[in-house]
C-alpha cells in the first residue's frame, strides 16, 4: 500500500474541480441529511440538480470557490456566494458561506476551519452568513466554537417538507491596525 501524501492544498478551485466538486458534495450531503438511510426519487433529483458538474462548472467561474486536496484526492470544498440576500437586516453589505463540505473521514483534521478562514479573509469588511440544518448538531457546534452569532432561521424546502435551519453570521473582521 503506497503512503498518502501528508501535503495539504488549499487553493482557489477551477472549472475542471467541477467533477470531483460534485462527487464530494453528494456524498457529504447524503452523509449528513439521508436520515432514513437511504435515497428517494426527491433527494436524487435534488442531489442531481444542486450538484450538477456543469452548473458547479460555471458557478466556479463566477463564484469564489476553495478546494482542500491532498495529491489529486479533493478532500473539502467551500462555495461564497456575494449576491445572496441574507434573509435577516445586517448592517452592511454581507455575503454567504453557502457551502463548506468535508469529506467524513477527513473532519477533525481542521480543514473545515481553514476553508472558514479563507472566507472571512475573502471579503474581511463583510459580515459572513450562512444556513445550517437543525439537525447538523456538529456543524452548529463548529460555527459556534469559530465564533457564529445566531441572527435567526430559515427554512429549506425539499419534497414539499420544511427544514428549519438556523441562521448563523459573523460581524465584518476588525481592520488591522
Amino acid at each position: 500500500m503506497s503512503k498518502k501524501p501528508a501535503f495539504l492544498d488549499l487553493r482557489t478551485a477551477q472549472p475542471d474541480d467541477a467533477l470531483r466538486i460534485a462527487a464530494l458534495a453528494r456524498w457529504v450531503w447524503l452523509d449528513r441529511y439521508a436520515a432514513e438511510g437511504g435515497v428517494n426519487s426527491t433527494v436524487a433529483e435534488y442531489l442531481k440538480r444542486d450538484f450538477d458538474e456543469q452548473l458547479l462548472r460555471q458557478s466556479v467561474d463566477l463564484n469564489r470557490h476553495w478546494v482542500i486536496e491532498r495529491g489529486d484526492t479533493l478532500l473539502a470544498w467551500a462555495h461564497l456566494d456575494d449576491s445572496a440576500v441574507c434573509p435577516v437586516a445586517v448592517s452592511g453589505p454581507a455575503v454567504e458561506l453557502k457551502r463548506l463540505y468535508v469529506a467524513p473521514h477527513s473532519q477533525g483534521q481542521g480543514l473545515g476551519l481553514k476553508l472558514l478562514h479563507q472566507a472571512r479573509q475573502s471579503w474581511p469588511e463583510r459580515s459572513l452568513w450562512l444556513s445550517a440544518w437543525v439537525g447538523n448538531e456538529g456543524a452548529l457546534r463548529f460555527y459556534r466554537r469559530e465564533g457564529a452569532s445566531l441572527w435567526g432561521e430559515a427554512w429549506f424546502e425539499l419534497g414539499g417538507q420544511q427544514h428549519r435551519n438556523e441562521l448563523l453570521g459573523w460581524a465584518p473582521l476588525e481592520p488591522e491596525a
